[in-house]
Parts: C-alpha cells; structure tokens; sequence
C-alpha cells in the first residue's frame, strides 16, 4: 500500500503550483475519525497514484491551511484542480463516495 506523505502549510501552495491533481486531507492525531480516514486514504493513493497526488495536513502543527479554506470540522478532504479547490469534504466517508466525488473532477 502507497504511503500517504504528510505536508507542512509552507509547502501546500508550491505543491498546488507543481501537481494537476492535489487530494489533501486535514486531520489531527488525536482523532478516531482522523485515524478512521487514513487507511482510505492511503487505498484512494494507490488507486489513483499516476493521476493525482495525496498528502496529509495535521491541523494541530499547522494553523494556517485549516483558517485559508475555511475547516471548521475535521476530518477534512480537500481537492484541488489545476490549484483550485474544487470540492470540500467533511468527516468520514466510505471509500467509494470518495472515490465518486475525486472521479466527478477529473
């Protein structure tokens, strides 16, 4: 299984201008929920490895992605086109109705 790379909020934008297809997800370690979400996450990486890009954001060291896209609610799944957000997820779903809601963008 493909492992997911965590980010910093330094690093978001430049990985935005640099990948087509950016799936972040915004969690704290302290949560079930957030726990729950990361072997989904981790499946959708290896399904999606040569067509998007996955990565993690832990909420609780970086204070600036969670206020930029307006998360109030965690865990949250963002997914970014072409450096735009395209769609807003949040709390934990099923595999495939992440699956549903990523393929809708491409």
């Amino acid at each position: 299984m493909r492992k997911v790379s965590e980010i910093q909020d330094r690093e978001l934008d430049e990985v935005l201008t640099r990948e087509r297809f950016v799936i972040t997800y915004l969690i704290t370690s302290r949560s079930d929920s957030c726990r729950q979400l990361n072997p989904i996450m981790e499946q959708l990486a290896d399904e999606y490895a040569n067509r998007a890009t996955i990565f993690k954001i832990d909420i609780n060291k970086n204070k600036i992605t969670p206020q930029k896209f307006s998360v109030y609610i965690i865990p949250a799944v963002l997914i970014f086109k072409n450096g735009l957000l395209v769609e807003k997820l949040l709390g934990v779903a099923t595999y495939e109705n992440f699956r549903l809601a990523i393929d809708q963008h491409f």
